[in-house]
C-alpha cells in the first residue's frame, strides 16, 4: 500500500521523447526518481544573440508540471506516436466550413461503399462513370439523412425554436453543392482508401488568397501614405483621397511616356485602411487622437489590480454630475442651521453639483457617495468618515430594500493629486488613522480606473433618466437648455442617488465578479470581517475642537449636559474652569475633554437618552422642540397685555402711579446727581483756599475786587431762593 502521505508524482515524459520550452528543445534520456535526465541541444539566445552548448542535466517533474501549466512545454516527437508530416494540417487548425466539405464527401464515399457492399457497383473508373446517376442520389439522401439527424438534436419539446449561436451555425452549413463527374468520385473513394477521413479534406483553405494589388502598387501606396503621417489629426478619409488623386496624377504621368506603362487600379477605403493598419497603425492612431487617446485605446492589458480581501484598496475621487439639479431648501434640510444652508447654495436655482465617492476594489461596492459643496475645505474628511460609518439609516430613510452595510476600515486609498486632496489635514488624517496613501498624478484617470467607471455608470444608468442633462459641447447639446428643463430637486436627487446605490448597483450582477457587488461583500467579510474603529478612535480623529465652561451642571455643548463623578470633583476641588472639547457627530452620547493640555479623558452625557445618539437626532430633536402651536403663542400674549393693563388700573386706583416729570425737573436732577464731585475744573473755578470762618471776621481781601454778593447769589448754580433740602429724597 503506498504511502499516506507520499506526493503523488504527474509524468509527462516518457524515454526518447522530444520535446521543447520556449525557444530550446530536448530529449528525456531515461527517469530517475528526482526529475527526467534530458540531453538539450545548442541554442541561442533571442535577446542577446548569445550562443549556448548542449548540454545534459536533471530536471524535476514539478518543474516540467509548471511549465506545461504556463502552456510554454510543446511535444515535438514521442517515440510511440505516428510521426507528423509537417505538409500535413492538423484537425485542429481545420476551418469549420472545411469540416463542412469533408463532411459532404463522406456520405457520398459512404453511399459508395454500401454500393459496392450490394454488388451494385464494381470498383473501377470507368463503373463510377456509368452508375454516376445512383451515386450521386444514394450520396444525396445520405447527406439528407445526416443534415435531418442533425436538425433533430437541436429540437425543443413544444415545438420551440431554436436559436442556434453563430458557432453551431458554422459546424452544420448546409452544403448542397453536387458533383456530377464519376472521376471526382473515383478521386474521393480513393483518398478515403488511402488516408482514411482525412483524405476527404480538399484545399478550401488556399481559396481567395490572392492579391488585388501588385506589389509596385502596395509600394507607391505606402510611399504616398509615408509623406502624409506628419498631419496633425489626419483621418482616414483625408489619407484616401490623397492616395487617390496621387493615383490619377502617376496614371497621367504613365500615359505621357514614349511608351506607355500600365496604369494603377482604382484604390479604395478598405485597401488603405489595411495598408495603414500592416504599416504604421500606432502612429496613425496618435496622430489622429492624440497620445493620451491612443494609448488609452490601444494600451496592452494584463491581470490588472489584484486584491485579496475587502477594503485592501479603496478608490476616491470627485465627479460633476451632468445633471441640473434644482437647490431648493425642501422638507429634508429644515433641521439645518442657515449656515449650512448657506454652504449648500439653497437659493432654489438649477446647478450641477459634485460627488465625491469611495469604492472597495475587491467588491465594487459604494463605501461613501454625498455630494460636495464648494465651500467645504476638506471634502476627502468627510468622505472617509462616511467610509467607517454604518449607512443602513441612511439607506432606510431613502425608502431602499436593501440596506448599506459596507464600513470598514481601508488599508490603502488611491486618489489623484487634486488640491483637495493634498492638503496638510488631509495627510494628517491618513497618518491618525494608519492608511497607506496611494497618490496618483492629476490627470492619469487610468491609474484609478473603478471609481472612474463607476461615475460612467452613474451617468449612464441614473443621470440619464431624468430631464436637465448637461452636455460635453455645444454640439452635443444643441437647442437644449439643461437649467431651465431640470426638475429634479436636491433631496429627490438625494433619495434617488441612495436608492440607486443600493438596490440597483449593489444588486446587479458584476462581469468581472461574476456575481453583485452585495454578494461579493457578504462573501469576502465571511472570509475576512473589516476592521472598525471605536467612538474613541473616531472622536480623536474626526471630532471637533471647541471650548466650555465648567459649571454645577458640568460641560455643556450642543443643548447637552455632560457629568461624570470626575468632573463634579474638578468642579468642587479645582479652580480650572476652562476645558477643551472633542465633540463627533457621529456619537454625541461621550464627548472627550481636557483642561490644563492634560490627557483626555472620557465624558459621557448626564441624560441617558442621548447615550448612542448621533447629531442627526439632536437635530431632529431640537426641530421637534422648536415647534410652537400658534394658538398657544397667541393665548399667552393676550395673557400678558391683560396682566399688564389691570395693574395698571389698579395702580391708578391706589395713586401709586408717578407723574411724569418736566423738562425743569430732568434737568435739575441731573445737576443734583453732579453737584458734589470734585474736579481740578471746578476747584480752578473756585479760587484760591479760603479759612472756613473768613467771611466772618470781615475780611475782604478774600473776594478781590469782585462783589461778595454777587458771589454768594452764584456759587452754587440755585440762587438765593433755592433750598437744597427742598428737593425730593434719593428714595
Amino acid at each position: 500500500m503506498a504511502a499516506p502521505f507520499k506526493k503523488q508524482v504527474k509524468v509527462l515524459l516518457e524515454k526518447d521523447c522530444v520535446f521543447s520550452i520556449g525557444i530550446r528543445l530536448g530529449r528525456v534520456l531515461e527517469l530517475r526518481p528526482e526529475g527526467y535526465l534530458v540531453f538539450w541541444d545548442a541554442w541561442t539566445a533571442a535577446d542577446t544573440g548569445e550562443c549556448h552548448e548542449s548540454s545534459a542535466g536533471v530536471i524535476s517533474y514539478d518543474a516540467i508540471v509548471t511549465e506545461n501549466d504556463y502552456g510554454t512545454l510543446k511535444i515535438v516527437r514521442r517515440p510511440m506516436a505516428k510521426p507528423v508530416d509537417p505538409q500535413q494540417v492538423r484537425r485542429s487548425e481545420r476551418l469549420p466550413i472545411e469540416i463542412v466539405r469533408q463532411r459532404f464527401r463522406k456520405q457520398y464515399v459512404l453511399a459508395i461503399q454500401n454500393l459496392l457492399d450490394k454488388r451494385e457497383l464494381k470498383l473501377t473508373r470507368d463503373d463510377f462513370c456509368k452508375n454516376i446517376v445512383a451515386i450521386v442520389a444514394a450520396g444525396m439522401q445520405r447527406y439528407r439523412e445526416y443534415l435531418a439527424a442533425q436538425a433533430i438534436r437541436y429540437e425543443k419539446r413544444g415545438g420551440a425554436k431554436v436559436r442556434k449561436s453563430k458557432t453551431e451555425i458554422e459546424r452544420i452549413v448546409d452544403f448542397h453543392q453536387g458533383f456530377k463527374s464519376g472521376h471526382t468520385m473515383w478521386k474521393w473513394y480513393g483518398q478515403w482508401l488511402a488516408k482514411g477521413d482525412d483524405g476527404l479534406f480538399d484545399n478550401y483553405r488556399h481559396c481567395g488568397k490572392y492579391k488585388r494589388y501588385d506589389d509596385a502598387t502596395d509600394a507607391f501606396i505606402v510611399r504616398v501614405l509615408s509623406k502624409l503621417w506628419d498631419m496633425e489629426r489626419v483621418s482616414v478619409k483625408s489619407l484616401v483621397e490623397s492616395v487617390q488623386a496621387a493615383r490619377e496624377a502617376e496614371n497621367e504621368r504613365r500615359e505621357r511616356l514614349p511608351v506607355p506603362a500600365e496604369k494603377l487600379k482604382m484604390i479604395g477605403y478598405d485597401y488603405i485602411l489595411r495598408l495603414i493598419k500592416e504599416n504604421a497603425p500606432l502612429d496613425h492612431k496618435i496622430r489622429k487622437d492624440g497620445w493620451d487617446k491612443a494609448y488609452k485605446d490601444m494600451h496592452t492589458l494584463g491581470v490588472g489590480i489584484e486584491t485579496s480581501r475587502a477594503l485592501e484598496r479603496v478608490e476616491i475621487d470627485e465627479y460633476t454630475v451632468d445633471l441640473f439639479v434644482l437647490m431648493e431648501s425642501t422638507g429634508l434640510f429644515d433641521h439645518l442651521p442657515a449656515s449650512i444652508k448657506q454652504i449648500l447654495e439653497l437659493d432654489g436655482k438649477a446647478r450641477r453639483v459634485t460627488l465625491s465617492a469611495a469604492i472597495d476594489v475587491h467588491t465594487r461596492c459604494l463605501l461613501a457617495l454625498q455630494i460636495v459643496p464648494k465651500a467645504l475645505e476638506s471634502p476627502l474628511r468627510y468622505t472617509l468618515e462616511m467610509i467607517y460609518t454604518d449607512k443602513s439609516p441612511i439607506a432606510d430613510a431613502a425608502g431602499a430594500k436593501f440596506g448599506w452595510p459596507m464600513v470598514g476600515a481601508p488599508e490603502a486609498i488611491v486618489f489623484d493629486r487634486g488640491s483637495a486632496y493634498v492638503t496638510d489635514d488631509a495627510y494628517d488624517i491618513l497618518a491618525h488613522l494608519g492608511i497607506t496613501n496611494l497618490g496618483a498624478p492629476a490627470g492619469k484617470p487610468w491609474l484609478k480606473p473603478f471609481i472612474e467607471r463607476v461615475f460612467r455608470t452613474i451617468h449612464s444608468d441614473l443621470l440619464l433618466r431624468f430631464s436637465g442633462r448637461a452636455f460635453s459641447n455645444v454640439v452635443e447639446r444643441g437647442e437644449n437648455d439643461s437649467a431651465k428643463r431640470a426638475s429634479l430637486t436636491l433631496e429627490a436627487f438625494l433619495g434617488w442617488l441612495v436608492r440607486w446605490t443600493v438596490d440597483a448597483y449593489h444588486t446587479h450582477r458584476h462581469s468581472a465578479l461574476g456575481m453583485s457587488p452585495a454578494q461579493a461583500w457578504a462573501k469576502a467579510t465571511k472570509e475576512c470581517h473589516p476592521r472598525s474603529l471605536t467612538s474613541d478612535e473616531m472622536r480623536e480623529v474626526f471630532g471637533v475642537r471647541t471650548r466650555r465652561k465648567l459649571g454645577r451642571s458640568g460641560l455643556r455643548v450642543a443643548h447637552i449636559d455632560y457629568q461624570v463623578d470626575e468632573v463634579m470633583e474638578t468642579f468642587i476641588n479645582s479652580t480650572a474652569k476652562d476645558f477643551e472639547i472633542l465633540r463627533w457627530d457621529g456619537d454625541i452620547g461621550t464627548i472627550s475633554v481636557r483642561c490644563d493640555d492634560g490627557p483626555w479623558k472620557t465624558v459621557s452625557a448626564s441624560d441617558e437618552m442621548w447615550i448612542g445618539k448621533t447629531d442627526t437626532d439632536l437635530r431632529a430633536w431640537l426641530q421637534e422642540r422648536a415647534q410652537e402651536d400658534e394658538g398657544e403663542r397667541i393665548a399667552r400674549r393676550d395673557f400678558i397685555n391683560a396682566l399688564n393693563d389691570e395693574s395698571y388700573r389698579l395702580k391708578r386706583l391706589m395713586g401709586l402711579i408717578s407723574l411724569p416729570k418736566t423738562p425743569a425737573d430732568l434737568t435739575r436732577d441731573v445737576e443734583r446727581f453732579m453737584r458734589h464731585a470734585d474736579t481740578a475744573e471746578r476747584r480752578h473755578a473756585a479760587g484760591e483756599y479760603r479759612k472756613l470762618l473768613a467771611d466772618l471776621d470781615g475780611d475782604q481781601d478774600f473776594y478781590g475786587d469782585q462783589d461778595p454778593s454777587e458771589i454768594g447769589v452764584a456759587h452754587d448754580g440755585f440762587g438765593e431762593n433755592v433750598d437744597d433740602f427742598d428737593e425730593v429724597s434719593m428714595e
